[in-house]
């Protein structure tokens, strides 16, 4: 039997309604597709949107994590020093690298989200405009997996065509330009379905998302990503567009925004990155943080690491550990409004208004960070300081240290040392991708630095 990339069966998550906190299973051993497929009603199109939910927040440790790793944000140093490997020390290989979660994840949940799509037209219970909430809600979270894929193989293309037979060929890979390019479709699509949705969803989201709870303030939240993925394309007019359509606003608290929400609920998980026994801080993140008018060091980095007994293991040392998920029940970030700001700052720069992308970057120098304003308007500076401000703004919150880095195609400037010897710009194929393709995709084998396969 040949297999669909992200080796996806067609399991299908199913949960109950959630409540407006958690999101809590029925039974993940023994998950079903018959009434999502063969009779959709309004109960089971609720309980598969719920699905789609849980599979994204179930990824994002492990995006925190590894691609942290690869930025220099922290390191997970078990005692062992196995999990080093793979992400600091030695060749990648698609055999065994941990991150082969960051394909097989997204995937499923992208063929979840398919299963959704095909069911909604023959749901009779919902009217017209709760299909398109459905739609519209379906395809944003597509989109937002098929970016985390291609953020973390970039060069190497991935698949997009995920919606076939199982037992066919497998889906074959494009390029990394076309998957961002169905991204962006997913979103614009998305978009066109939030905003002929009604005033509401037939089905209730998760706190993290309460303020995004109707079509069209998750339309709010889709634009915010659609303004992330513009950044990400050198899109600066179109970024700046998505997020005069977002919730970006000077005049909220930089925290606003959605965010991926744990419980210790029966059913539910807890969040993975409550791990002192295990996840360390890279001691940059103390050490470069710059200093306030009165000798103490940015606020972000005081308010987000603290010191602790040093921890060495393969030569890696560290006595830093993030204070940022110190409960099991600690959100994630998603998207939030400080991001936003410095995305705004980002597209400016990008498109020389210099004196705008600086406002920006004062504002969360000195409400964020506690810092002095800057004067510069060097665009090489501005630069510097853009990449500074959202290190410390988003450090540890899904990898973008790494992403920024390689945008701009700085990654040389990690520090680098005889224990943490590896810079990477993608993570492999798994290899179950690989074996049942011939030839093999770009990006099967060992990953050996920068020097690429």
């Amino acid at each position: 039997m040949k297999k669909i990339a992200g080796t996806v069966g067609a399991a299908f998550l199913i949960v109950t309604t959630a409540t407006c906190g958690d999101l809590n299973v029925t039974d993940l051993n023994n998950p079903s597709v018959e009434g999502i497929t063969s009779n959709p009603t309004r109960a089971s199109i609720a309980a598969a949107t719920q699905g789609l939910m849980r599979g994204t927040r179930d990824n994002v440790a492990a995006m925190v994590q590894w691609m942290g790793a690869f930025g220099r944000e922290g390191y997970p140093m078990s005692q062992t020093g196995a999990s080093l490997s793979g992400s600091v020390q030695n060749p990648l290989s698609g055999a065994n690298f941990p991150g082969t979660t960051l394909w097989d994840q997204p995937y499923r949940n992208i063929r979840n989200a398919n299963l959704l799509i095909d069911a909604v037209d023959r749901a009779t219970e919902l009217n017209d405009a709760e299909k398109q909430g459905v739609l519209g809600f379906a395809k944003t979270i597509q989109a937002y997996d098929f970016l985390n894929v291609i953020l973390t193989r970039d060069r190497f293309g991935a698949p997009i065509d995920v919606g076939g037979d199982p037992t066919g060929d497998p889906a074959p890979f494009v390029t990394k330009d076309a998957v961002y390019q169905h991204v962006v479709d997913l979103l614009e699509q998305a978009k066109t379905h939030l905003n002929a949705a009604g005033t509401a969803f037939p089905f209730e989201v998760h706190s993290g998302l309460s303020d995004f709870s109707t079509p069209s303030t998750f339309l709010l939240l889709n634009r915010a990503l659609r303004a992330r993925v513009a950044v990400y394309m050198d899109d600066w007019n179109i970024a700046l567009t998505a997020l005069s359509e977002s919730f970006l606003d000077l005049g909220r608290p930089l925290n606003y925004g959605a965010w991926h929400v744990f419980t210790t609920n029966s059913g539910d998980a807890t969040n993975p990155l409550n791990r002192p026994d295990f996840l360390y801080a890279h001691p940059r993140i103390r050490n470069n943080a710059q200093l306030r008018q009165d000798g103490s060091i940015d606020l972000r980095a005081q308010q987000k690491v603290t010191t602790v007994p040093s921890l060495t293991v393969l030569g890696i040392t560290s006595d830093v550990q993030f204070t940022l998920y110190s409960t099991p029940t600690a959100p994630v970030p998603w998207v939030k409004n400080e991001e936003l700001i410095l995305l705004r700052a980002e597209a400016n720069l990008g498109l020389g208004n210099y004196d705008l992308a600086r406002d920006d970057i004062n504002f969360i120098r000195v409400n964020s960070g506690g810092l002095e304003p800057i004067t510069t308007s060097d665009p090489a500076e501005l630069l510097d300081e853009l990449l500074y401000n959202k290190r410390y703004s988003l450090v540890w919150e899904y990898g973008h240290v790494w992403i920024d880095l390689r945008h701009y195609g700085r990654l040389d400037e990690l520090p680098v040392t005889a224990a943490d010897p590896i810079i990477v710009d993608a993570m492999p194929i798994p290899s179950n991708e690989c074996f049942s393709r011939s030839p093999e995709p770009t990006g099967c084998g060992e990953l050996v630095g920068n020097s690429g396969i």
